[in-house]
């Protein structure tokens, strides 16, 4: 390794996403942070933790509620610094990328990072209201965000699908690899809906062409939170720390009409190529990868911006990974026998997005799978090193964070 861990995840918790309409959006960060606090293996006591982080992005919209750290410090409490960060749908990845920095930077020796949204309290609203990710002009023009990415997934289908119906086929394979990889997970959003077929998928509701309901990810309730302490002291809470070697952010215009092009995401790109210079990686050391799919064509993006498969050639490899492990427990993707595997808990697309909490879900799945406490839904294979990718709006900013059980 080219360097040394920035920070170690001691503790995780989270919520069940799904619509919900009894909760409050308050307790729901306080519950997953304690639970984060109490899951921690050898003890930590609340006076050991240092600052705490939060990523949201609408709840001044949607909860009608503001001061988050006021709250904070009723809930949990606990009179620290309290740092509230807003990054549209990356607003958890950019917390955990700012708390990185707080340990990193000798400030705090002890962190919780947590991430939060209540989306069903503004649910005949909330299509508008996700337009603040997005250049005002954009809005007036009359698009919303399936209407965004229909254009860049029209633009991708046109330049690298050459009207192969495979490649619209590959992205509905996303979605169906995704909702399979969910059933087990006890925390997501439609575990219980079982499989969905890609043919489901392709006949599903149209929502802006060439985009389909069921390339969507849901409107979604919930909180995950996570406690972060300095490498070099995190076998005195736990024997099994994971160490996040890496975290980056980078950023790119908000509006798609000022890019030179559409048929990725540069933000990715630097993020993920800044993450791997970072560690001395490559793609090919990954082995899984917990990727920013509010709509499919996003986990096409992911996979050709971070260089795991070339420009354009990202469908071909989706089709023919898919057929291959139909069937199996979670469906990689391949490439010359090397295996990624990618949105192990369902992605947005299954286990939810709750905006604020997408971020920070990412990491605690990526935590669990590499310390094999993810149940049922335990990968089959030994796996060590994990990426987790962020995204808000369609690009405007990026997070990415490498993740690692073993580190000698």
């Amino acid at each position: 390794m080219k360097t040394k861990p920035v920070a170690a995840i001691i503790g995780a918790g989270r919520t069940r996403f799904g619509e919900h309409w009894e909760e409050d959006p308050k307790a729901m960060i306080g519950k997953a942070g304690m639970m984060a606090v109490e899951s921690v293996d050898k003890g930590i006591r609340r006076k050991d933790i240092d600052a705490c982080y939060f990523g949201s992005f609408l709840y001044q919209v949607t909860n009608k509620i503001g001061l988050i750290p006021g709250y904070m410090s009723r809930e949990l409490g606990l009179n620290i610094p309290m740092i509230n960060t807003e990054a549209a749908c990356a607003s958890g990845g950019l917390a955990l990328y700012d708390s990185c920095i707080g340990i990193q930077s000798g400030k705090y020796d002890t962190v919780l990072v947590a991430g939060f949204e209540k989306m069903s309290d503004r649910q005949d609203k909330i299509i508008d209201d996700l337009m603040f990710a997005a250049d005002p002009h954009e809005f007036e023009s009359g698009y919303n965000f399936p209407g965004l990415y229909a254009t860049m997934m029209t633009r991708y289908m046109y330049e690298y699908g050459n009207g192969d119906p495979k490649c619209e086929e590959a992205l509905a394979q996303i979605a169906s690899k995704n909702h399979h990889h969910c059933i087990k997970n006890k925390y997501a959003q439609f575990s219980s809906k079982g499989e969905v077929s890609v043919e489901a998928v392709m006949n599903s509701r149209v929502v802006a062409n060439p985009i389909r309901i069921l390339h969507c990810s849901p409107i979604s309730d919930g909180a995950v939170a996570l406690v972060l302490t300095r490498p070099e002291v995190a076998k005195k809470y736990t024997d099994t720390p994971i160490y996040i070697m890496s975290s980056q952010e980078a950023t790119d215009h908000v509006s798609l009409y000022t890019r030179s092009n559409i048929t990725g995401v540069m933000a990715t790109r630097l993020a993920v190529r800044s993450a791997l210079d970072d560690t001395g990686l490559t793609m090919d050391d990954i082995d899984i990868a917990e990727v920013h799919d509010c709509f499919t064509i996003e986990e096409v993006f992911f996979l050709e911006d971070s260089g795991f498969y070339k420009k354009g050639e990202a469908w071909k490899n989706i089709y023919e990974s898919y057929e291959s492990f139909k069937g199996s427990g979670h469906i990689p993707y391949v490439k010359k026998g090397k295996e990624l595997t990618v949105n192990l808990g369902g992605g947005l697309k299954a286990d939810g997005h709750p905006v604020g909490a997408t971020g920070i879900r990412q990491a605690y799945e990526s935590f669990k799978q590499l310390r094999k406490e993810a149940g049922e839904n335990q990968i089959d294979r030994d796996v060590n090193t994990a990426m987790c990718h962020n995204v808000g709006g369609t690009g405007g900013v990026a997070t990415a964070h490498i993740l690692m059980r073993d580190i000698q």
